[in-house]
């Protein structure tokens, strides 16, 4: 069980009668420091995020016994793009190599492992879904798009802390892997008030095995969407990967819920079938595409 597993309270996962998970209570991202950077620092960053604000919250005593002892001091409360979270300094690494192992995972970092080696405190950061107001998040807009619109806000809150020096890049358990402070930081500039897309809140991968292709992506169950796969696929690994990206850019961006038996494809000729079955590269169950 990883990191997130253990703050975050594990997804549904589908049964015999399909049906696709919540959408994620919390964003999660874990930036990796070299050496701790305290409280006025983070507040300084945050403060750079349009919009953002922050508060130090003192320890109550009430909850004294139950702090990490690794923690360095009190949480610091975001206000941010009309939602309420929060930066927390462990004065420790990612327990159990967690995101030393994930570094492998971004094949357009050869040094990822490395670099992820030197870290000796992160911050974790999380905004929720609950509004600043405290009376969540009902106020009529579209599910979806108020979804997106809290993570590109948190996308920005992240690349801000991302911009200390003593940064070594930013751990994304639900993908998986790990980005650089540079590459997540230009990411999120490109983007604009847009979704990055590059650094999306899913990834997706695919590969070449006995002359077929495999894919799947990770990172989708929190925006309320099961995870996509290709199995045994005849297409080249670079037709999976775009498939797989388009297909999960466009649910997410739209809201479209995809469901067994139905199909897709980018012509009217072209029907592609959507399987649930027992996932092959994730934990779970997963909407296969059948890919010829």
């Amino acid at each position: 069980m990883g990191l997130i597993d253990k703050i975050r309270s594990s997804l549904p996962i589908p049964g015999r009668s399909f049906r696709h998970p919540e959408p994620a209570a919390q964003l999660l991202a874990f930036v990796l420091l070299e050496r701790t950077i305290g409280v006025d620092e983070i507040v300084a960053l945050v403060a750079t995020v349009p919009g953002a604000s922050a508060t130090p919250m003192a320890h109550s005593p009430s909850s004294a016994e139950a702090t990490d002892p690794t923690e360095t001091s009190g949480p610091v409360e975001i206000t941010l793009g009309g939602t309420t979270g929060f930066v927390l300094e462990i004065s420790a690494p990612v327990p159990d190599g967690e995101a030393e192992a994930s570094a492998a995972n971004n094949a357009f970092w050869p040094d990822a492992a490395a670099a992820v080696a030197r870290h000796r405190a992160h911050l974790i950061v999380s905004v929720s879904d609950q509004r600043a107001d405290g009376v969540g998040d009902a106020d009529g807009a579209d599910p979806s798009e108020r979804h997106t619109q809290r993570y590109a806000a948190f996308a920005h809150l992240v690349a801000a802390l991302l911009g200390h020096e003593a940064t070594v890049g930013v751990y994304l358990g639900d993908q998986g892997v790990v980005y650089e402070p540079a590459f997540y930081i230009d990411a999120v500039a490109g983007a604009g008030d847009g979704l990055p897309w590059e650094v999306a809140w899913f990834t997706w991968a695919a590969w070449e095995s006995e002359g077929v292709s495999c894919g799947s992506t990770r990172g989708l169950r929190v925006f309320g969407h099961e995870e996509l796969e290709v199995r045994g696929s005849t297409a080249a690994p670079s037709a999976v990967m775009d498939l797989l990206a388009n297909i999960a850019s466009y649910v997410v961006e739209s809201g479209a819920v995809l469901m067994p038996g139905e199909t897709l494809g980018y012509t009217d000729d072209q029907k592609l079938t959507i399987t649930a079955v027992e996932a092959s590269f994730v934990e779970g169950h997963t909407l296969a595409i059948g890919l010829p």
